[in-house]
């Protein structure tokens, strides 16, 4: 009987000891019970991205912010909001930078051709001659220099601009550029470059104005 036992209980241990010494790569995917590995069961860094299958990873299983630029194809972006906006006028470091383009036939109502932070210039074509002409508007005591070349150089200006002043920017030269620097009193301002012209253009004989404004 006691030899009986002994047999039984060397024949428990070792059927035990077989179950749990495995052969190397016995065990597939057909033993394991589905969901049977859970995460705490995978050692760190073991899933490489060999392992893992195309396309695997979504949206949603990415962190919030855990994507830098560098990874990040940009076409997939969509507009910035404020890109959108900018059009012919922007922001930049706190200055705004503005385009202008303005067309008056002759004889038509005069045109707005910049008004920016208290600076106001319009142009206007009688006879099919361009004039263009700048005021402020800005509430406050401000100055206002000019200078151009058409076929002869000239300059002016004002050292109290007035919302009637009707400075002469072009000086009657047919055609021409110029340059104005304006300043209100709280020390900001608008720095303008600008040509103007009367002609045909595209078989449309008019005025215009064409430039660039930059205010802070």
């Amino acid at each position: 009987m006691v030899i009986a036992c002994i047999a039984l209980v060397v024949a428990l241990g070792g059927t035990s000891y077989a179950a749990i010494k495995l052969p190397r790569n016995s065990v597939d995917t057909k033993q394991l019970r589905n969901s049977a590995v859970t995460a705490p069961k995978l050692a760190t860094k073991s899933v490489g991205p060999r392992k893992l299958q195309l396309n695997a990873v979504k949206d949603q299983n990415v962190k919030d912010d855990a994507l830098t630029g560098a990874k990040i194809n940009e076409a997939s972006l969509a507009q910035v909001p404020s890109a959108a906006k900018a059009g012919d006028s922007a922001t930049v470091s706190g200055y705004t930078v503005r385009r202008f383009v303005t067309t008056v036939a002759p004889n038509g109502a005069a045109a707005t051709v910049l008004n920016l932070n208290g600076l106001a210039i319009t142009l206007a074509c009688p006879a099919g001659q361009a004039e263009l002409r700048a005021n402020n508007n800005s509430g406050e005591a401000a100055q206002l220099r000019f200078s151009g070349r058409g076929s002869t150089n000239f300059g002016g200006g004002a050292e109290n601009l007035q919302a009637t002043s009707n400075m002469d920017l072009d000086h009657s030269e047919r055609p021409g550029t110029g340059m104005a620097q304006y300043v209100r009193a709280n020390g900001t301002g608008v720095t303008v470059s600008y040509g103007w012209r009367q002609d045909t253009l595209g078989n449309v004989t008019a005025c215009r104005v064409f430039g660039q404004a930059i205010a802070g």
